[in-house]
């Protein structure tokens, strides 16, 4: 990661940070600018994932990175995944097989896409291609899994889309009992409310930065959103306003 820090930063050096949001130690708008600079790169550690392992830094690069490609799509590719759920549920587990294959081809870093596909080979009779599949989902929510802890603004899980956060809420044993968007510094977070599934009263808040899915992959920006806000709730839920605080009675 050392030598991952170096880089990233003669490749930022005459730029300031605008997104302000750190992970694993990098500014993920120096992360954008080198994938602007070098998108071949980024499409090549996409090809060397689906073949072989890939080191560290070369994960959080892929992970990250690949969020600033054109064709990053989490919402469409939720969608997509959804024909593979629904041909498993009628228990054609070759046809959802062959169907994530041809997906993986659209989307080569959706931890979600993998699991399944590790699912439908380990039915479809296929162990080998299962452990495959089930060690390249590991690898990819490994990095946001890792990314923070989830306890408030500054350590919340970095996610690439809002399917990650809920494999990585499994992955965790718990259950979402309540869900809102904050934002903090202008970067949109998903704060949730679980609980472990066997023990519904110890209940815990944690935080999800969702800069990638909810800025980047729909191209908005904050005021983009506080513009959507006023007109659908006809008042800036953004802003302080005293008028909206109810008075104390004498």
């Amino acid at each position: 990661m050392k030598n991952l820090l170096i880089l990233i930063f003669f490749i930022n050096f005459n730029s300031f940070a605008q997104i302000h949001t750190k992970v694993y130690g990098l500014e993920l708008d120096s992360i954008q600018k080198w994938v602007q600079q070098k998108p071949a790169y980024f499409k090549y550690l996409q090809r060397k994932f689906q073949k072989t392992d890939l080191d560290e830094d070369e994960l959080v690069l892929l992970y990250y990175g690949s969020a600033f490609l054109p064709d990053y799509n989490p919402k469409k590719a939720a969608e997509d995944m959804e024909k593979i759920t629904k041909l498993m549920g009628q228990m054609d587990f070759d046809a959802g097989l062959k169907t994530g294959e041809v997906l993986l081809k659209k989307y080569p870093v959706e931890a979600r896409l993998y699991m399944l596909l590790g699912y439908a080979a380990k039915k479809n009779g296929d162990e080998k291609k299962s452990k495959f599949y089930y060690k390249k989902y590991g690898d990819l929510l490994r990095v946001p899994l890792y990314s923070g802890k989830g306890k408030d603004f500054e350590t919340a899980y970095v996610v690439r889309s809002t399917s990650d956060e809920y494999l990585i809420i499994n992955q965790k044993n718990l259950e979402l009992l309540r869900q809102e968007v904050r934002f903090h510094n202008q970067i949109p977070f998903d704060k949730m409310l679980l609980a472990p599934k066997n023990y519904p009263d110890k209940k815990q808040t944690v935080y999800f930065n969702i800069y990638l899915p909810l800025f980047i992959a729909q191209n908005k920006t904050y005021k983009d959103i506080q513009k959507e806000a006023i007109l659908k709730f006809k008042v800036d839920t953004f802003k302080y306003n005293k008028k909206y605080i109810p008075k104390k009675k004498k």
